[in-house]
């Protein structure tokens, strides 16, 4: 009886074991995609490669700015991914019809290579979040990004936990930007682990060749983490991480695949008062 007893416990182990790796729950990799210094310290080292990442415009006028923002870290998180290299972009019909559809060359200079896009247009919104979903959890994907604008009639905290649990299923990262929506993303609840609000930035200008009219520069966003959920184990003791009202500003920089760290600003020696500086330089 003694090793019908011992064959039984193993056996129980055994398919505790099986069950826990089959779990939702189970612990989550550990991957973190660096965005810029100035912000993986409040992301935990950066946006988590499975989970629901929100970005929505600073004002009606920056849509643009905000699905430029999404084509930025969905350049990285391509670059970073070992075994997949294509992405999927989904925008809702509605939005294509207020910001414009993706143009070729602009893709080009974020650096996402066109021969690895694909390009969904969705009627509307339950379609698009239906096909998030399901790219998600095909697993063959580098990232999905999707474009909505209906988000009061489809989207809250069913949906995105949906999402979420899709991301987590295919151990892919999901972009959604909120077209449709600004100045009021502080309602919304919603599963998302980080959100951005993005606005668009002054770049800086580029001396042309004939010496006349300066050419425009890098893209430039100034970006805002309102929200950051980490795992407890990245967060510590329950405290905000960050200032939500802090704007860092992030320059593309596409041959690269990454945004161009904001220089550390360091104090300046000041002159003295009695002007010794000027008598040295005349001597």
């Amino acid at each position: 009886m003694s090793g019908g007893s011992e064959t039984v416990a193993h056996l129980r182990c055994a398919i505790a074991g099986i069950e826990a790796e089959a779990r939702p729950g189970r612990p989550r990799p550990s991957f973190r995609l660096s965005v810029a210094r100035a912000l993986d310290g409040a992301l935990g080292g950066g946006l988590s490669g499975d989970a629901l990442h929100e970005i929505h415009p600073a004002a009606a006028g920056d849509g643009a700015a905000a699905m430029g923002f999404a084509l930025c870290l969905a350049a990285r998180f391509c670059m970073a991914s070992s075994r997949r290299a294509s992405i999927l972009i989904a925008s809702e019909d509605f939005c294509l019809r207020e910001t414009g559809a993706l143009y070729g060359p602009g893709l080009a200079a974020f650096g996402l290579d066109r021969e690895r896009l694909t390009i969904v247009n969705a009627s509307d919104g339950r379609a698009l979040l239906w096909a998030m979903e399901e790219a998600l959890k095909s697993g063959a994907l580098a990232v999905v990004v999707g474009e909505l604008w209906s988000l009061a009639r489809h989207y809250g905290l069913a949906a995105s936990r949906r999402l979420l649990l899709a991301a987590r299923a295919g151990s892919t990262p999901a972009l959604l930007v909120h077209g449709g929506l600004f100045g009021r993303m502080a309602a919304l609840s919603s599963a998302a682990e980080t959100r951005f609000e993005i606005a668009a930035a002054t770049s800086r200008r580029l001396a042309p060749a004939n010496g006349r009219l300066s050419l425009p520069g890098a893209p430039v966003f100034a970006a805002r983490l309102v929200k950051a959920r980490l795992s407890p184990s990245a967060q510590g003791p329950p405290a905000r991480l960050f200032d939500e009202t802090r704007i860092t500003r992030l320059e593309w920089r596409g041959a690269e695949t990454c945004f161009h760290d904001p220089t550390v600003p360091l104090p300046m020696v000041r002159p003295p008062v009695d002007g010794s500086r000027a008598r040295l330089a005349g001597q």
